[in-house]
């Protein structure tokens, strides 16, 4: 694993590092722009960004463009009524016989060409870790240095949906699988104050009827487990902030409507973050919270 390295020691910090932090979420990651949006228009400036599957692509904008993030929402209002996943049951079992993936990644690699092409980690103008998840090694993977493009494929390759990308002989999938929300990287690369936005929706009372729905699922609750687990170990001496849109009757494999739903987003934005952030952009107290997870995280974080 790569890891973003340590901007200072404990005791050399003149003033607070601040991160940001991308979950995934597939076609989520356009509420994820507007809060981006949202934050950097309230004042939060990420000394790094840290993103994993859409958050990586997300990341990858805001880390070249820390000063652009209306530019990150027109790319995704460029995309128009999307939709990430195309099958039907014959194509999906001739699939299934012979190919590690039922779809194209076809989105990511439209925007790869259009917005990265070349570009490395080297030309970010804040420092960027893409989060990708190594099945050779059965490991999380910090992606810093090289080339930016496979990277960010191999981030967003949701494992059985959009085939293993190769890089150096290993094969890499979503990294969504080990870190969703990465804080861990975060505070390794010496973040002292960490805006997180999540994706996902951690409680539903529905259960899926079908195929797709299992495996979204599935990966909320791999996604919800490992934020927790991860905000559990934080040291108090990081604030962390993880933020998390409402999603409700959204599609993390479609995208519609963007026009009401930028407005939406927007306006929760800034009902979730401007009690975090004050005047000169820092993250407030309390140190540790996570909207939308319910009381019993908030409860037992506050009784610790």
């Amino acid at each position: 694993m790569v890891s973003i390295g340590a901007m200072s020691g404990p005791g050399q910090q003149t003033r607070p590092v601040r991160a940001l932090v991308l979950g995934g979420g597939g076609a989520h990651g356009f509420a994820q722009a507007v809060y981006i949006h949202a934050a950097i228009e309230l004042g939060f400036r990420p000394d790094l960004v840290i993103g994993t599957s859409v958050g990586a692509l997300n990341g990858a904008w805001i880390a070249m463009h820390p000063d652009k993030p209306q530019g990150l929402i027109e790319i995704w209002r460029d995309l128009g009524e999307l939709k990430l996943l195309r099958w039907s049951p014959a194509r999906l079992a001739a699939l299934v016989a012979r190919h590690r993936a039922i779809s194209q990644n076809d989105v990511v690699e439209r925007l790869i060409q259009e917005h990265i092409r070349e570009l490395r980690f080297a030309d970010m103008a804040v420092p960027l870790a893409v989060i990708a998840t190594n099945l050779t090694t059965a490991a999380k993977a910090v992606f810093r240095d090289g080339a930016l493009a496979p990277a960010i494929r191999a981030s967003t390759a949701v494992p059985g949906v959009y085939a293993p990308v190769e890089i150096d002989g290993h094969l890499y999938v979503d990294g969504c699988l080990t870190a969703t929300v990465d804080l861990a990287t975060a505070i390794d690369g010496g973040a002292t104050e960490i805006l997180a936005i999540a994706l996902g929706r951690p409680r539903e009372e529905a259960a899926p009827r079908t195929l797709l729905g299992v495996l979204r699922r599935s990966l909320e609750v791999m996604s919800h487990a490992t934020t927790v687990a991860m905000m559990e170990a934080a040291p108090r001496s990081a604030k962390v902030q993880v933020v998390r849109p409402n999603l409700a009757n959204e599609s993390a494999w479609r995208l519609r409507n963007t026009t009401a739903a930028e407005r939406r987003f927007r306006q929760e934005a800034f009902l979730a973050l401007e009690p975090l952030i004050d005047a000169h952009g820092r993250l407030m107290q309390p140190p540790l919270s996570i909207e939308g997870a319910g009381p019993d995280l908030t409860e037992h974080r506050r009784a610790a």
